[in-house]
């Protein structure tokens, strides 16, 4: 044995130097890491065959020495062929094809608003809202580095769109360049875990596999099954991960919000108040005595009420349904019409708020519409109700809200922040919801993402070329309608025996169905005639096959890993803690560092099907799995803006004026890094953060 190494041990470090040699030789990661498996299986075959790579075994008190390649090397490669051929490529595209789906489809989301100047407006209306506040700018940053997270979960397009945008604004007003740096390096790694995220996508379609699979070899070692054990089928679904990052994301964006203003108060000559837009011509703090902090309260005071409300019903079993032995109980309220109603609600009180002189009547109407609602589910609708019965008692609620929503609507869009806001926070509402509330899944989520993208890209082209975007809003009000169709009615065509409110479901989701194909199929016209598609659409193609070339190359890599017996070893080697918390750690800490020269993808498809039957075998009660999932992705978003090596700094660095050093970047992002730090702690010790909304909002 070399330097007191095994051959395993050796032919671990042949691979991590072989791995890290290709990345950093500046050939396309793809192919270094497809070509290090490659090479280090050559030079481990070649060494093994040489005799010098082997392991000492007992044989009856002998020593013996055996090869890591233990029936030789031909042998070694056409075991790993047929594993190849019997299971890997199935279960890396087969099993999982459907959530990979999602990642194209998200990317094609996020450039359709990269390359349609929305982010840009958003920029520019958010630093005019917050900017005559000490240290407005970083804030509006923040605000639109989430948004942006929302709804593209590109990293990369976010850092170098803000960086474009809104460093030389900060700069030019006085703010200093490490915070300015800072701020929108780390606002710009949002989109790494507020959903609907890549690497949310990615892990889901690993981490699914790793826990069943670690809870098997659990079971096995009790001598029990899953079912017993757990009660349930050992299950997480990439919705459920959605979930679970949420609170999370927002919470790490307000603490960079926070520490922004902090920083602005103690430091006003670096981050001063700026003047960007005109005054308020409505004059709304007149209305409130003059107080910004009562209009504050005027318009997030009716959502808190409403969301602490919605909580203390989803605590107290008033909301949802449970199932005990295949027999399911209905709460009095639908968990698909209450969150539908808090969110009509605010809408109406927001209106309500901002404009308080205009007529209430229809702001009273609407309202009464969704007390009527939740009153007729209560006490008329039961929870296994069909969507004609929905129907009767919902019609005549649902036109006054309706009519309520139509004036707050036009009352809102009279102000430039909300009017361009609105259309980005839209779209992540309807994604997300559809997620959230259990009315699709991740992938058919994406695509509505990808569509109403698409045609926001085209609204904002046609509002550039002072044409009209009605089509395009009949078409986002169909999709609406199919959303609201595909919740309450049963669509299968295909069941022997429908019912009459069924089919008139399945007429309507026709009709709306037709008139959002329409609306799309206009809207991709629109940007083909503008050449903005050809841009869009060959983006998307760049970054997905990255994806899936990345993907299949990291199969090659821990395949060569597990022909010498490299993944068998590192398990052991994990197992031998017997504390999982501490094991959970130290796998943080290698993910961490390995951040620094990996991009995600690559620790997402080499390094985790490593160690996660390992740590994913812990007890789901002390360990929960979304939670350590959330763990790791908030981890690699540390890494992405951590000194020196983060890829964030080097995305600002490419778009950085000259007269900002790199120094100038790092200095910004120490500070952001400790927050991030501070996060995880927090995570680490309050996991009711990452489990309180999958509990909330159980999987339908």
């Amino acid at each position: 044995m070399l330097f007191g190494f095994t051959g395993v041990e050796l032919s671990l470090i042949i691979v991590a130097i072989a791995l890290f040699g290709g990345i950093l030789s500046g050939y396309p990661v793809a192919y270094a890491i497809s070509g290090s498996a490659f090479v280090s299986f050559a030079v481990i075959a070649a060494l093994s065959e040489a005799g010098l790579l082997y392991t000492l075994v007992d044989n009856k008190g002998m020593m013996e020495h055996v090869p890591v390649f233990e029936q030789g090397w031909e042998k070694a490669m056409l075991s790993t062929e047929s594993v190849w051929a019997q299971g890997v490529f199935s279960r890396a595209f087969g099993g999982n094809v459907e959530t990979l789906l999602a990642v194209p489809l998200f990317v094609l989301m996020g450039i359709a608003l990269e390359r349609s100047n929305i982010a840009e407006d958003l920029l520019t209306t958010m630093a005019k809202l917050f900017g005559s506040v000490p240290g407005g700018l970083a804030i509006a940053v923040v605000l639109v580095g989430t948004l942006l997270a929302a709804s593209t979960g590109v990293v990369g397009a976010t850092v170098v769109t803000m960086g474009l945008i809104a460093l030389p604004t900060m700069l030019k007003h006085g703010y200093s360049k490490s915070l300015s740096t800072g701020v929108i390096a780390t606002a710009g790694t949002l989109g790494q875990i507020i959903p609907p995220s890549i690497v949310i996508v990615l892990l889901g379609s690993i981490v699914g596999d790793m826990y069943s699979i670690g809870q098997e070899n659990r079971a096995k070692e009790l001598g029990t099954t899953v079912l017993k054990m757990l009660g349930e089928p050992a299950v997480l679904s990439t919705g459920t991960l959605f979930k679970a990052a949420f609170i999370p994301g927002v919470f790490l964006a307000l603490l960079y919000a926070a520490y922004a203003l902090g920083y602005a108060l103690l430091n006003r000559d670096k981050a001063p108040p700026v003047q960007l837009g005109e005054p308020d011509g409505y004059n709304l703090t007149s209305y409130y005595k003059g107080s910004p902090w009562l209009v504050l309260a005027g318009i997030l005071g009716p959502l808190v009420g409403m969301v602490i409300l919605w909580t203390g019903l989803t605590a107290s079993g008033l909301t949802g349904s449970t199932t005990v032995n295949e027999v399911t109980t209905y709460a009095p309220l639908s968990d698909g019409v209450v969150p539908l109603m808090v969110l009509v609600s605010f809408m109406l009180t927001l209106a309500w708020a901002l404009r308080p002189s205009y007529d209430r009547v229809p702001i009273y109407v609407g309202l009464i519409g969704v007390f009527l609602i939740l009153l007729a589910d209560w006490f008329f609708v039961p929870g296994n109700a069909g969507g004609g019965l929905k129907t009767v008692y919902y019609i005549i609620p649902a036109v006054m809200i309706v009519y309520g929503l139509k004036h707050a609507v036009i009352r809102l869009m009279e102000i430039e922040s909300i009017r361009v806001v609105s259309p980005p926070v839209i779209l992540i509402v309807a994604v997300l919801g559809s997620i959230l509330g259990g009315v699709t899944n991740p992938t058919a989520a994406a695509s509505l993402g990808a569509a109403g993208a698409i045609m926001l890209a085209a609204a904002r082209k046609l509002k550039d070329l002072g044409q009209s975007n009605r089509l395009v809003i009949w078409a986002a009000l169909a999709v609406i309608m199919l959303l609201l169709l595909r919740g309450n009615f049963d669509l299968r065509m295909t069941l022997d025996n429908i019912s009459f409110d069924n089919k008139m479901g399945i007429l309507g989701a026709l009709i709306a169905f037709h008139v959002a194909v329409g609306g799309l199929i206009y809207s991709c016209w629109v940007l083909i005639r503008e050449k903005l598609m050809n841009g869009i659409l060959n983006e998307t193609t760049k970054v997905t096959s990255m994806v899936f070339v990345i993907l299949i190359a990291s199969l090659f890599l821990s395949l060569t890993i597990r022909s010498f017996g490299g993944e068998h070893y590192i398990q052991e080697f994990l197992k031998s803690y017997e504390d999982p918390r501490v094991l959970l750690i130290v796998v943080m800490i290698v993910l961490f560092f390995l951040g620094f020269v990996l991009d995600f993808i690559e620790i997402i498809f080499i390094v985790i099907p490593i160690v996660g039957p390992v740590i994913y075998a812990a007890d789901p009660n002390l360990m929960p799995p979304e939670w350590i999932t959330i763990l790791i992705a908030v981890n690699l978003q540390t890494s992405f803006i951590t000194p020196p090596f983060g890829f964030a700094l080097f995305y600002l660095r490419g778009v950085a004026p000259p007269e900002v050093t790199t120094m100038d970047i790092y200095k910004g992002v120490i500070p952001f890094v400790i927050i991030q730090v501070v996060g995880l702690l927090l995570l680490w010790n309050f996991p009711i953060i990452t489990t309180f909304l999958p509990d909330l909002i159980p999987a339908n």
